[in-house]
């Protein structure tokens, strides 16, 4: 990037910086992880971060952006999984990490909060769904279709029903992992019973 381009870009003022970014972004989460959806405002998230809130219509044009950028934030600290072992392998360790993730931790939290304000904000529901749902509808997809080509998975399974099945089942066992007859569901019986 040339140096005209990075002044023009530049704020006036306090420089943009990584760190006023992520005390930004956890702010958001922390109060969506508490309150909810509902609870966001700019005025809120600016308190809690101790940031201004020309800081953050500096960055976000709307509230909603300002949602889904921090989600996608929360998405991207996630280690990227390993591409080793089989389809099945692969797959099994990314539905566990979702079944985890759902069982009382803040993201767990974040993501219900979510998904039960797509009713009082369609708009925001679709772009949850467009940048970080299909993201990981994605990576199951290609994990499916790797495992039907190397003859891990029955090849007339439907796709889109498979992946649908196994992430509305990681949702329900994470949220419910503290009845014992839940819990005792291994991940791996879910995967065979939908895929082979």
């Amino acid at each position: 990037m040339s140096a005209e381009l990075m002044e023009v870009k530049q704020p006036r003022g306090r420089p943009r910086s990584e760190d006023v970014d992520h005390v930004i972004h956890e702010a958001v989460l922390d109060i969506i992880a508490r309150a909810g959806i509902a609870a966001v405002s700019i005025e809120g998230v600016a308190a809690l971060a101790g940031v201004s809130k020309a800081s953050i219509y500096r960055r976000f044009d709307s509230k909603d952006e300002l949602i889904v950028a921090s989600l996608i934030y929360m998405r991207d600290q996630n280690l990227p999984l390993s591409r080793s072992g089989t389809a099945r392998d692969q797959l099994i360790a990314l539905l566990a990490g979702l079944r985890q993730k759902m069982s009382y931790t803040r993201e767990g939290r974040i993501m219900l909060a979510v998904v039960g304000s797509g009713h009082e904000n369609p708009e925001l529901a679709t772009l949850v769904f467009e940048q970080i749902v299909m993201r990981r509808r994605d990576a199951l997809r290609t994990l499916i279709e790797e495992g039907i080509a190397s003859g891990e998975f029955d090849p007339t399974i439907d796709i889109n029903t498979a992946v649908s099945t196994l992430v509305g089942s990681m949702i329900y066992l994470g949220m419910w992992s503290a009845q014992k007859s839940v819990d005792a569901a291994k991940t791996e019986a879910v995967v065979d019973m939908v895929l082979r």
